[in-house]
């Protein structure tokens, strides 16, 4: 596992700079972002295919290193993710990899670039579940019916680790006042005292 993440993230770093890199030499990020994350993410996977780096495991990277390198380069994380699981599950369908579990992969890898530059991760996680369903009902009935099952609740979940991950101190509150109700269930008394009188 050690091993897989330290690849992981020497991916994300190399994919990182080369998208920060294009999108600045291009100069207006917002018209040339769509095919610079496109022909990135492509010969991402590519290159991790002919070094024998299985897909599913080196897409975490790839769309990690893009959201980050979109970010660096003031440009729209959002549309990027979009763009990203598209490009992603369209050249996973081309090579004869499992679509759906790469669109999870990438849509993780999303969430950890997007966490990473300060986005709202769940929003972007919606988004992109989203626009992993409708490229799979573009690939075929197969492609969609498997997305739909690896992808049920990964929008909930990516939403979950959003929420843990901000609201530490919510929980603290919360445990606060469910105290007090403890401390004054004296009301209590007087219906024991009745019943006994009853008895």
């Amino acid at each position: 596992m050690k091993g897989l993440e330290k690849i992981e993230r020497e991916i994300a770093r190399l994919v990182r700079r080369t998208v920060a890199d294009a999108l600045h030499a291009g100069g207006a990020v917002g018209h040339n972002l769509g095919s610079v994350v496109r022909d990135v993410v492509t010969g991402a996977i590519q290159a991790t295919g002919q070094a024998g780096t299985e897909l599913a495991v080196s897409i975490k990277g790839v769309s990690r290193g893009a959201v980050v390198g979109v970010h660096d380069a003031q440009g729209d994380i959002g549309k990027a993710g979009a763009e990203i699981v598209k490009t992603a599950m369209k050249q996973a369908h081309k090579v004869g990899a499992d679509v759906a579990l790469v669109a999870r992969r990438a849509i993780e890898g999303i969430a950890a670039g997007v966490r990473e530059s300060g986005g709202n991760v769940a929003e972007i996680a919606k988004a992109t579940v989203q626009v992993a369903l409708l490229t799979a009902s573009d690939i075929g009935k197969l492609a969609m019916h498997a997305v739909k099952q690896i992808l049920a609740g990964a929008a909930e979940g990516l939403d979950e680790i959003a929420k843990v991950r901000q609201a530490g101190t919510a929980r603290a509150t919360k445990a606060t006042p469910a105290a007090r109700p403890v401390a004054g269930k004296r009301p209590a008394a007087p219906v024991r005292v009745r019943a006994a009188r009853a008895g």
